[in-house]
């Protein structure tokens, strides 16, 4: 669907749990099965802000993902920050992360999207952009079903 394998942190953190939010915050969705179509759609539909920050010559150089090393969304806040796998490795695990936050500030992470999400809750990872501390104190995780929580 995507015409592109993903990382394999992310393919096994999408076996291991639903879409998940963290504190409410931070949203990553996972592909249910049966419907990784409707996964792939929304990814790929969530690159219409990107698009639209490409045109107005405010995406810091980058471009949304079919086009060579183009961005990929992984993950967002319900602040309007974005995360992107920036794609172009033939390998997906070399794929650094790539977060743009509502405020304009842009950067990337190289260790993967896990690593990227435990650093930040741990507080290893400074949250350049992001609510600090991330995710505003609350790193409790919802799984999509809306009754468990980790």
């Amino acid at each position: 669907m995507l015409g592109t394998d993903l990382p394999s942190d992310y393919k096994e953190l999408s076996e291991a749990y639903p879409t998940f939010s963290v504190g409410g915050f931070l949203l990553v969705g996972t592909p249910w099965p049966g419907r990784e179509a409707e996964s792939a759609a929304s990814k790929l539909g969530a690159l219409d802000v990107l698009e639209d920050l490409v045109d107005a010559d405010m995406a810091h150089g980058y471009v949304p993902y079919p086009r060579p090393g183009g961005l990929l969304h992984c993950a967002e806040s319900s602040s309007g920050d974005m995360f992107y796998w920036r794609t172009g490795d033939l390998n997906p695990d070399s794929w650094p992360v790539v977060v743009s936050t509502r405020n304009d500030d842009w950067w990337e992470h190289e260790n993967g999207l896990v690593s990227l999400l435990t650093g930040l809750i741990s507080g290893h990872i400074p949250p350049w952009g992001l609510p600090d501390p991330f995710p505003g104190g609350d790193a409790t995780v919802w799984l999509a079903d809306g009754l468990t929580s980790l």
